[in-house]
């Protein structure tokens, strides 16, 4: 009877562990199958870390070299350099000067060539950003759309709306704005007959923490950022397709921070927010090869770059010019020839002291630029990592 009771529990449990297998391949059968795991195929995780490392440039960067904005050749003060792009191998520089911001074309030996918008031009009101478009320029502003030629013509209104967004693009004839205050409608595109109301954030300070970029990575391919959330998308046939997602490395994204203050009045909102340590994108800037990144980890202040056809990342805290002596400060544009473009004011030019006193280049900029106190582009060409 004993043996007979052992060769029953025996069976019983060859039985369940088939019935387990079979279940088990079931699950697997499904699974990959699933469409949830086929739109996620090849959907990239861009871990960011925190780092302490200062490291020298050199190990991230082939070469360096300096453009020289002339403004006092031109008569003209730039003020604040807040952005920099380079369209058609022109610089257009965004500045503000007494609280009031213009764009400024510069050529790409640092000519000042004209203002476009905002200053002089008083039909833009603010503008936010600029794009090349026909035989000119699409500048998006606070009082909407505009277009103008390359010599800094006003030409027409091309959109009236009253646009949520700071960044924006030209897809089929139409322009697509990104809204940074809103996690589902990421994109708005005009002109547009819909009414629809625009998400937005009501209180100043909290969306002043919030980012938006738009970085072209090939012919006719764009990628969008929006710190509110997680993801970088692709705009192909007038949708988003997810690219890359970022993750904390210890802390919470900004965007998994963002989804707790939605039943939060504005001023606790804003307490949340700063209260609790999160990890917060504050620049992105892509090209076809490189991502690169500055961040907060909490209160710590970290870079990344990611080489694209690697998909290796290296992190540090902060970079010292160990090519020429000179400097290192923050970025603001890469160019489609990966090179990182740094505004640096001659005011800091004059008070940096040469590190590298072996390599020349940077003691004869800063002589220069004693003499024409003229702010400069540092240009950093990438290597591979």
């Amino acid at each position: 009877m004993r043996l007979l009771w052992h060769q029953n529990c025996v069976q019983d449990q060859e039985m369940k562990k088939l019935v387990q297998l079979m279940l088990l391949a079931a699950i697997v059968a499904v699974t990959a199958c699933s469409p949830a795991e086929t739109a996620d195929k090849g959907l990239r995780t861009i871990v960011l870390k925190e780092s302490k490392d200062i490291l020298p440039i050199s190990s991230f960067v082939e070469k360096v070299d300096y453009v020289e904005l002339k403004v006092m050749e031109a008569g003209i003060d730039i003020g604040e350099m807040e952005e920099v792009k380079e369209i058609g191998g022109d610089f257009l520089i965004k500045r503000r000067m007494a609280g009031k911001s213009s764009i400024m074309r510069f050529s790409k030996n640092g000519d000042f060539i004209i203002e476009l918008a905002g200053g002089v031009n008083s039909k833009i009101k603010e503008p936010l950003d600029i794009v090349g478009y026909g035989k000119g320029y699409a500048i998006l502003a606070s009082n909407g759309i505009h277009e103008v030629g390359k010599d800094g013509k006003y030409l027409k209104q091309l959109d009236r709306s009253n646009i949520e967004g700071t960044s924006f693009f030209v897809n089929n004839g139409r322009f697509v704005v990104v809204n940074e205050t809103d996690p589902v409608h990421v994109v708005s595109i005009y002109p547009s007959k819909s009414k629809a109301r625009i998400a937005r954030v009501t209180n100043d300070r909290l969306r002043r923490m919030l980012y938006s970029n738009v970085v072209s990575v090939a012919k006719d391919q764009e990628h969008i950022f929006t710190t509110i959330n997680d993801t970088v998308f692709t705009y192909t046939n007038s949708e988003l397709i997810p690219a890359y997602v970022f993750q904390g490395d210890a802390l919470p994204t900004f965007a998994q921070t963002w989804e707790k203050i939605d039943t939060l009045k504005d001023t606790d909102a804003l307490r949340y927010m700063h209260d609790t340590e999160h990890v917060e994108v504050k620049n992105y800037q892509e090209s076809r090869n490189f991502i690169y990144l500055d961040y907060w980890v909490g209160s710590a202040a970290t870079t990344a770059i990611v080489n694209k056809n690697t998909w290796e990342t290296r992190y540090f805290s902060h970079g010292v010019n160990d090519v020429d002596g000179g400097m290192w400060d923050k970025v603001e544009f890469l160019t489609e020839k990966d090179e990182l473009l740094i505004p640096i004011s001659s005011y800091k030019i004059g008070g940096h002291k040469i590190s590298n006193k072996k390599v020349k280049g940077f003691d004869e900029l800063q002589k220069r630029i004693a003499d024409s106190e003229n702010p400069v582009l540092l240009r950093c060409k990438l290597r591979g990592l």
